[in-house]
């Protein structure tokens, strides 16, 4: 019967293909113009296998045959080898190609071999933990039963926040294998690690999965999070092989190496099999070609997603926010759920579409990936939540409403779709969004280039001074010991100074000869270091969302961060297609209250953002070949304000505040309505790029004052598209203000980081200044509007009829480096 079947399936994705393409399959020449910008065909790849690697263990090659694994794919046995052989290694192959057992062998062949062995497992989220948990309890317990099994059980538990209390001992006593992520190592196993003496003394092998979602400040806090768990290996007299996989990305050798500080074998490789894969880039027409409008991206998922759902397709839908994937989930369960917009109950076998987002509660996710897996659920609308390596079995389509952002994230989603070496298909669908409509127009840029690098920063002093404070309250420091690129003893004279450190010195006389010993400088505070670190926002405290429609109950909750524009007063929160209006947001107790309302509209909040520049570490002018010499003390020096486009970065206090929200009808997306807030205010120290116009610049244009803003405006909408493009980073990443409010002063467009201290981009903006201008300017010279879109330099509603001809005005300006 399966035979049939997939091939039912396959006959009913031809025909929705079809039905989307017309009948131009397998593939036809790129047509950037049109609907459909692009068909591409990506061949079955046949296996390519190796042996077991001899040194394995008897126990385990036979309970893996029991499995119906009696030989390796190639990149297995290479990875395997390596690890065997104490090599810190990582893996980097497509989606499904069995990386898990890379890492898995060579841990359990060393707890056979000697099981005193222990081993720590790193995921990046509890719910990749838990999907790794069953699938080696069940290969253990096949070891157990197998012939010459082992004396004891090999013990495998997650070890995170949902843990109950009274199991966390037994963990620490009878684990051979612990299953965490990031989070709970910093703030719940390394601070108290002589409860894990017994994991610490024997630890073999550290695995990191999914090592490309470390980047930016998630790695950068790992990195510190690392040295810190190796400084306590170290004390315990242990030293682990680290074992990393990754899905594709330019740099994985070079990221572990970061991130572990230790030298790496690279196995990229795939000996894996691979279904054929057909990918469809899709641009929704225009509909006002004067104002550049098209047709609404959302509006085109849901009309795609629905050709698949009508021929009994399973698929998931990829949304760029919570908004829209609760926007998407309603749209389709309208359409095939009837008018119900409600969530089913748990365990609902009927429920055919589902929602998936951060913010839902485990038992919700849980229950929605179990869906998946069994083909209860036809389709999910997720946002990046899904990305990452959780079992949901084998779906047939992959529909991305919106450019992920990232080469990287686009193979990782389409990787989704066909994971089981059947036959799938992948569906990008363009936004409005500069970006987006670059890549759909250009795909030769996405299908020919490389996937990007994945960057942090591991010494920036923001993140490095949690960790050192985290470090000294774990172990005292000697006085010759390093941590990091910075002066790690000067940074604790400072903490001294605040009252956190003490320094205990050697007191033997001058006279005395012998050898010192080194002194100590130990933790006297009585805080708890780790609990005020949040490795991945810019505070550890979340919003928790609590509905009080009928009893009291949580149901949901959202970073802080995202706090203020998703739960203020009046706003519409969304869970799987069910309306809520908050009533009232506690700001001080983190809770948001909300209730049940039926409506026809949902909220968009309106955040106003200033920029101020404190320290400028280098400036220089837009036409000069050298730099100026460095400034600080807030602001340029005086020769760089004389010069045609003056550049500079360093760093600036950024203060954000939500003012505001818009009301909009779902379906229509009219504004129906707004509303004021007075919310607090937040506020950061980063570092910044910034751009300088000098008002005699301005002042030859042809245009009044309100068309020369107009013309800033739509400039640095571009350019924010264009920074995220040339840093390949997400588009939450980088924020961007303009400093125009003096008429006394030059006007300015900041391209901050959107994180405390900074993560590393404002330099390379710097540096990479000309480039972003001329890509600026050919972005928005290409586009075929007439007055500005939101392709270009943003909708002609937010910025003016003659915003984009002002902004080219002023980058041609910029850019000729002509003397004013």
């Amino acid at each position: 019967m399966l035979p049939a079947r997939r091939s039912q399936a396959e006959n009913a994705l031809d025909a929705a293909l079809q039905r989307l393409t017309g009948p131009s399959l397998p593939e036809r020449l790129d047509t950037p113009d049109l609907h459909i910008t692009a068909v591409r065909r990506l061949p079955a790849v046949t296996a390519q296998y190796a042996p077991f690697p001899a040194a394995l263990d008897g126990r385990l090659t036979r309970a893996l045959a029991t499995r119906g694994v009696t030989q390796l794919y190639t990149h297995q046995a290479e990875a395997i080898d390596h690890a065997l052989a104490g090599h810190h290694t990582v893996v980097i192959t497509p989606t499904a190609s069995g990386k898990t057992l890379c890492y898995n062998a060579p841990v359990l062949n060393a707890i056979l071999q000697d099981p005193s062995s222990r081993a720590l497992y790193l995921f990046p989220t509890k719910a990749l933990a838990q999907d790794q948990l069953a699938e080696l309890q069940t290969m253990c317990e096949t070891i157990a039963g197998g012939p010459g099994e082992t004396s004891e059980q090999i013990g495998v538990f997650t070890y995170d926040g949902d843990t109950p209390q009274d199991a966390r001992r037994t963990i620490r006593a009878r684990a051979h294998l612990v299953l965490s992520n990031p989070d709970m190592v910093h703030s719940g196993i390394l601070p108290h690690h002589p409860r894990w003496a017994k994991l610490f003394e024997n630890l073999r092998y550290v695995i990191i999965d999914e090592l490309h979602a470390y980047r930016g400040v998630f790695g950068s806090h790992l990195c510190n999070v690392l040295r810190r768990l190796r400084r306590i290996c170290r004390h315990y007299g242990s030293n682990p092989v680290f074992l990393c996989s990754s899905a594709t990305i330019a740099n994985p050798r070079e990221l572990a190496e970061r991130l572990t500080e230790q030298p790496f074998e690279l196995v990229d490789t795939s000996g894996a099999p691979r279904g054929e894969k057909y990918f469809v880039f899709v641009n929704p027409p225009v509909v006002n070609r004067q104002l550049g409008i098209r047709r609404s991206y959302i509006g085109e998922t849901r009309r795609i997603a629905s050709e698949f759902l009508k021929r009994n397709l399973q698929l998931i839908v990829f949304a760029q926010s919570r908004l829209s994937t609760e926007i998407l989930t309603t749209y389709l369960k309208d359409d095939f759920e009837g008018a119900h917009r409600g969530a089913a109950a748990p365990g609902e076998s009927h429920v055919r579409i589902r929602g998936y987002r951060g913010g839902y509660l485990p038992n919700r996710r849980r229950e929605i990936e179990r869906g998946l897996r069994e083909g209860e659920v036809r389709a999910v609308v997720s946002t990046n939540a899904l990305e990452l390596g959780i079992d949901i079995g084998a779906l047939d389509v992959c529909v991305m409403a919106g450019y992920p952002g990232t080469i990287a994230a686009t193979w990782q989603r389409a990787g989704r779709a066909g994971r089981r070496t059947t036959r799938s298909a992948a569906v990008m669908v363009a936004s409005s969004a500069p970006l987006d409509q670059f890549v759909v127009r250009n795909p030769s840029y996405f299908f020919d280039a490389s996937p990007e690098r994945a960057l942090i920063d591991p010494d920036n002093l923001h993140i490095l001074v949690d960790h050192i404070k985290c470090a000294a309250f774990e172990l005292p420091f000697t006085t010759t010991e390093e941590f990091g690129k910075h002066d790690v003893q000067e940074i604790l004279g400072i903490l001294a100074e605040q009252g956190l450190v003490h320094l205990s010195v050697d007191e033997r006389p001058v006279l005395d000869t012998r050898p010192r010993e080194t002194g100590t400088w130990s933790w006297t505070n009585e805080s708890y270091p780790a609990d005020a670190v949040s490795l991945r926002s810019v505070s550890s405290d979340n919003f928790v969302v609590v509905d009080t429609t009928n009893e009291t109950r949580v149901i949901g909750e959202t970073d802080f961060s995202s706090g203020p524009p998703t739960l203020h007063p009046k706003a519409i929160y969304i869970v799987e297609g069910k309306l809520y209006q908050v009533e009232r947001l506690d700001f001080e107790g983190r809770k948001a209250f909300v209730r049940e309302i039926d409506c026809d509209y949902y909220t968009d909040a309106i955040t106003y953002t200033r920029v101020t520049p404190i320290d400028t570490f280098e400036s220089a002018c837009g036409h000069a070949s050298g730099r100026e010499a460095s400034a600080s003390g807030g602001g340029a020096p005086r020769e760089i304000k004389e010069c045609r486009a003056p550049r500079a970065h360093g760093e600036v206090h950024v203060v954000s505040r939500v003012v505001g929200f818009k009301k909009i009808k779902f379906y229509t997306n009219e504004n129906v309505g707004s509303g004021e807030l007075d919310l607090p205010e937040q506020q950061m120290h980063t570092t910044s790029y910034w751009l300088t116009i000098p008002a005699n610049l301005l002042g030859v244009l042809p245009y009044a004052s309100d068309d020369r803003r107009d013309g800033i405006v739509g400039l640095a909408f571009a350019i924010r598209q264009v920074a995220q493009l040339l840093l390949m980073c997400d588009r939450h990443d980088v924020g961007i203000s303009i400093d125009d409010e003096d008429r006394d002063k030059d006007p300015r467009i900041f391209v901050y980081d959107n994180y405390p201290g900074g993560i590393g981009f404002s330099a390379p903006l710097f540096d990479m200044h000309h480039e972003v201008l001329t890509n600026t300017r050919k972005l928005i010279a290409d586009c075929e509007c007439e007055q500005g879109c939101p392709g270009c330099v943003g909708p002609v509603g937010n910025t003016g009829p003659l915003a984009k001809a002002a902004a080219l005005r002023i980058l041609d300006l910029l850019l000729e480096g002509q003397p004013v």
